[in-house]
């Protein structure tokens, strides 16, 4: 325990010493928190200074300086790109004060070199109807167009991305280079700024818990790590296998805790899905990347083969999987390496920092090793690959002139090697992420500080970093979830789907649609509408028995809106009431669905519960009252507070049917501007009529709920 207290103790040490540094060599006082307005310079901290712009402007015999150039950047959220961006209910800055310095220092010197602000925008709706709607408009919404990971298929589809190829000259420096993602469909459309260190799932093991098996002992009783052979030259796949058959015998009767998903420590408890991609890549193989579509590749079919060779021999377990019978539960695997559940997993990135303070607190350490290769690959081959997935990703909208987008450019790649190079304390970008690696792996936890093993640690972790450039690209173009669907379902034997290499040849097609789809839109050259509509319930659905459906008007329980076409008829739309007995009294969940299109064909629908109600019922409903409820705060607006959720525990007519929807408050005698006690009448009514009312005493109280 006091060796894990201690290694927590120099990563904090470690980080202090970063940020210390970056604010010392950026010279800048911490700003005080004003409102979310971008500004470039802080006023206050420059009040007796005179810059380079108003020495010229100053001048009798020169002409004014320039106006600035503004660049609009657009994000879904401003928290983590704007450092002057402030936390409404604290008013401190939400960036950590190392990136807002790093921020700031960039800034300053994109107004130096390029002379150019910045404007942030942060959307208003989802981005995907954000971006395509402005370029509807011939407005659009920014100059720099952030996409985060997920949706870049959608827009590219929408056909209204710039093809950016010819401002690659920009980014072919090393300094730039890594920003710069490889061509889509014929053409470069997307650009990164992430510097990342792992992959978004990156294979962990717990050294405590290797160091407990003795088969893994060499001749000298001493621990042969994963690292150790991965430097060696030795971490292949049949290396890996026997690896893991000696650690699941060793733990074969060991309990695991209670919140994991196996009764005993497993040996490798993962979710395949990372797990397939790492060895595809490993292998030389890809779903769809530089080299196109290569699903079918041997080194793909061969990766498959190797992950289907694991979980049938039991050497790698899911950790649970949902209703579908393959998907395995999301993050589980990664929490249960957390608790000391298995010894490796392809653990989520943002669950790394987790595990590692949970195992250190258990006087534990965790280590991190690139993906092995092939048995006959050699450790050199420049195909043996760590995925690095496309996404978080910017791009240029149509209708952004030529010369903001030449520049817009220009700025995105000066502002991100500043911002690198102050962040990491480097002299150039090409050396950030070995320099800064040492900070980095101790940030995430792991124990580089080992007398033993630690170097080893941090070289295994340097190389993993070095090798984090983006190369997967199916997400990008939408056929990530079809290849998980044919793997797993194969992997489990779902429906009859066989093995890999005999499914992915049946299924090939499934993929080939979408590229093709997809080309034939970006040839098109028109802009293509897929925002589905949203529709949502106006209102309950409650009708007496023996109604005719067939005379009732279902629009009315229904808005629905479009991002591109506005708001939408519900008249048009079909209704699906099937489910529904109208000669029954009862609660028919699911009883109607509502499909509603618009002008572009998108298809939107939505499911409603449908109450069939006694209209001869006289019995008045029952309500009841929660045992505790909260009080009034001091001034509370009264037409915001959620009077059933918060002061009723059920209400329901006399056939039981739920009418917590109907309660209503008589304000009346209620005046929340004074403290005090007030009694406080509620009333509920059936379907049929019928009312009950309970009065409550609440209290108005300053500063409390």
């Amino acid at each position: 325990m006091l060796r894990a207290l201690l290694r927590k103790l120099l990563c904090l040490g470690i980080a202090l010493v970063l940020v210390m540094s970056i604010m010392t060599g950026c010279s800048k006082d911490k700003d005080t928190p004003a409102d979310n307005q971008t500004k470039q310079n802080d006023d206050s901290n420059n009040d007796s200074k005179v810059s380079p712009t108003d020495a010229v402007a100053s001048s009798p015999t020169e002409a004014p300086a320039k106006e600035p150039t503004v660049i609009r950047w657009g994000w879904h959220n401003m928290s983590n790109l704007d450092p002057y961006w402030v936390d409404e209910a604290t008013g401190e800055y939400t960036m950590d004060e190392a990136s807002r310095q790093a921020a700031l220092a960039a800034l300053e010197k994109v107004k130096e070199e390029l002379n150019v602000e910045v404007e942030y925008v942060q959307y208003v709706q989802d981005v995907r109807s954000e971006l395509i709607t402005s370029v509807l408009a011939n407005d659009p919404v920014c100059d720099i167009a952030g996409i985060w990971g997920g949706a870049e298929s959608t827009i590219l589809a929408q056909n209204i991305l710039q093809e950016l190829d010819e401002y690659a000259y920009l980014y072919e420096d090393d300094e730039y280079s890594w920003m710069w993602y490889d061509k889509i469909y014929g053409h470069n459309y997307f650009l990164t700024w992430k510097q990342t260190f792992v992959q978004r799932w990156p294979l962990l093991y717990n050294i405590t818990m290797i160091e407990q098996v003795d088969s893994l002992k060499n001749d000298k009783g001493e621990t042969v790590y994963p690292h150790d052979l991965f430097f060696e030259g030795k971490w292949t796949w049949s290396t890996f296998k026997d690896y893991l058959a000696k650690i699941q015998a060793h733990y074969a009767n060991v309990p695991a805790p209670d919140s994991c998903a196996h009764d005993t420590i497993q040996a490798y408890e993962t979710d395949w899905r990372f797990a397939a991609l790492s060895a595809t890549y490993a292998a030389g193989g890809a779903i769809y990347g530089v080299n196109g579509l290569q699903i079918d590749s041997p080194q793909s079919i061969a990766a498959a083969q190797f992950i289907a060779d694991l979980k049938n021999t039991g050497l790698m377990t899911d950790p649970g999987t949902y209703s579908d019978g393959y998907i395995p539960v999301w993050t589980k695997g990664g929490s249960d390496f957390q608790d000391g559940g298995t010894v490796f997993t392809d653990c989520p990135d943002w669950w790394i920092t987790g595990s590692a303070s949970a195992a250190a607190d258990r006087g534990e350490a965790i280590g991190i090793v690139a993906y092995p290769r092939p048995d006959d690959m050699p450790f050199d081959d420049e195909n043996y690959r760590q995925v690095m997935t496309a996404g978080d990703s910017i791009a240029i909208l149509k209708g952004v002139s030529k010369e903001k987008t030449q520049l817009a450019l220009e700025f995105f790649r000066l502002y991100w090697k500043t911002y690198y190079e102050v962040y990491g304390g480097v002299s150039n970008i090409v050396n950030y992420k070995n320099e800064a690696a040492a900070n980095q792996a101790a940030a995430y936890g792991f124990d580089i500080f080992n007398e033993k093993y630690g170097d080893n640690v941090l070289k295994s972790f340097q190389y993993v970093a070095s090798k984090c450039v983006a190369n997967d690209y199916a997400d990008l173009i939408g056929v990530r979830g079809t290849w998980d669907v044919i793997l797993g379902k194969g992997l489990y034997g779902i429906e009859g789907m066989p093995a890999y290499d005999v499914a992915i040849a049946a299924n090939k097609d499934q993929f080939t649609k979408v590229i093709n789809d997809m080309e034939t839109i970006l040839a098109s050259g028109e802009i293509h509408d897929n925002i589905a509509p949203s529709i949502d319930q106006e209102e309950t659905v409650a009708l007496p028995k023996g109604t005719d459906p067939t005379t009732v008007d279902w629009s009315i329980y229904f808005t629905a809106e479009d991002a591109v076409d506005g708001v939408l008829d519900t008249t048009t739309a079909s209704y699906d009431y099937s489910a529904t007995d109208f000669s029954a009294v009862g609660v028919y969940n699911n009883g109607l669905k509502a499909v509603i299109k618009d002008a572009a064909g998108n298809e939107a629908s939505r499911n409603v519960t449908v109450n069939i109600y006694d209209p001869d019922n006289k019995t008045a409903p029952t309500l009841e009252i929660k045992a505790e409820y909260r009080t009034i705060k001091l001034d509370e607006d009264t037409s915001e507070i959620n009077w059933a959720g918060d002061f009723v525990e059920s209400a329901v007519d006399a056939d039981g049917i739920d009418v917590k929807s109907n309660v209503t408050a008589d304000l009346s005698d209620l005046d929340t501007t004074t403290p005090g006690e007030y009694d406080l009448p509620l009333t509920v009514k059936d379907f049929a009529g019928n009312e009950t009312t309970v009065t409550i005493k609440v209290q108005v109280k300053a500063g409390e709920e």
